[in-house]
């Protein structure tokens, strides 16, 4: 009987110390799922995403119409400038003087015969 009471015994002490172990792990694992939940609080969510990818999507639409306006703005001031600097870079010959006008003359009509004179 005493061996059967020193063997309860001693699985006692084995159980007591699997218990502190299993404590002990508990502690650790609650320490461990408070430390995931804080991590998924700050997760996003799906409608965060959603969100975040809907002002995404605007931002860049945005960006691209300021950048093709600035292109368009761009390309019409650089023409103005390649005119106006090819307008005035060369000088200009001045017109030609004006040609003397054509006078053109008619010549008098003929004259007629004069009539002669009534006899009397």
């Amino acid at each position: 009987m005493e061996t059967r009471i020193a063997k309860l015994e001693e699985f006692a002490a084995d159980a007591k110390e699997r218990l502190v172990k299993l404590e002990e792990f508990a502690i650790d694992t609650k320490q461990r799922l408070v430390k995931i939940e804080t991590r998924l609080d700050q997760c996003a969510t799906k409608s965060g995403l959603e969100a975040l990818r809907a002002e995404m999507h605007k931002g860049f639409a945005d960006m691209i119409k300021w950048i093709v306006g600035t292109a368009i703005v761009l390309g019409g001031t650089g023409i103005v400038v390649i005119t106006f600097v090819l307008n005035n870079a060369v000088p200009k010959t001045p017109p030609p003087a004006p040609l003397p006008p054509v006078v053109i003359y008619t010549q008098p009509a003929p004259m007629a015969p004069a009539a002669a004179a009534p006899r009397m």
